[in-house]
């Protein structure tokens, strides 16, 4: 038994040494994470993003703020797919970054807390200027002169033990003072796995 005992303890040991040493993490790029099925994040912003460019490259925006440059604020998205925990911000964020970066146009801001208190406390002391009776209102920045729609839509196929889903992103662009839809595009995201591999 001590025999035994003298051989399995140092084998334990050698394999509890192997397996912290071949533990190891290194650095990859963004563009390598991919899932078997479902929608990458990757796949999301790289559409998104194509596109915006699309967009610009229509030559639609042709209303102009105080600098120049056409307000734009995403206000809608539908999101028509299983995929509840999806966040919109992988959506919108490649959107603003592609629309700001090209001079073309600003993105309204509807996320951040100063931008929304400064608008609140704004709106308030214009009704109070309102009910005493009292003319000038305060401005709390430009208003948009388009909007942003976006609906993301997933359909699922099979065909014998193979499935297959569509994932689309349809994104409008509007003109608030008409109500017209001025541009239009839809992308989709495909996937195609073995049905008894995903679990479905």
């Amino acid at each position: 038994m001590k025999n035994l005992q003298l051989i399995v303890l140092p084998v334990a040991g050698m394999l509890l040494l192997s397996s912290c040493a071949s533990y190891s993490v290194s650095k990859v790029s963004t563009s390598q994470f991919r899932s078997t099925m479902g929608l990458d994040p990757q796949d999301v912003a790289e559409t998104a993003s194509m596109m915006s460019q699309s967009m610009l490259a229509a030559n639609v925006l042709k209303a102009k703020g105080s600098e120049g440059r056409s307000v734009i604020v995403i206000s809608t998205f539908r999101n028509n797919t299983a995929l509840y925990d999806f966040d919109p911000n992988v959506i919108f964020n490649p959107i603003r970054v592609t629309l700001n970066k090209s001079g073309v146009a600003y993105c309204y801001v509807t996320n951040d807390a100063y931008v929304s208190g400064n608008r609140a406390a704004v709106s308030h002391e214009n009704s109070v200027r309102d009910f005493l009776g009292e003319g000038g209102h305060l401005s709390s920045g430009p208003s948009p002169q388009y909007s942003i729609t976006l609906e993301l839509i997933e359909q699922a196929g099979y065909i014998g033990n193979t499935t297959q889903k569509s994932y689309q992103i349809h994104m409008t662009l509007n003109k608030i003072g008409s109500g017209l839809a001025i541009w239009e595009d839809i992308k989709d995201v495909g996937k195609v796995g073995h049905r008894a591999a995903i679990g479905f």
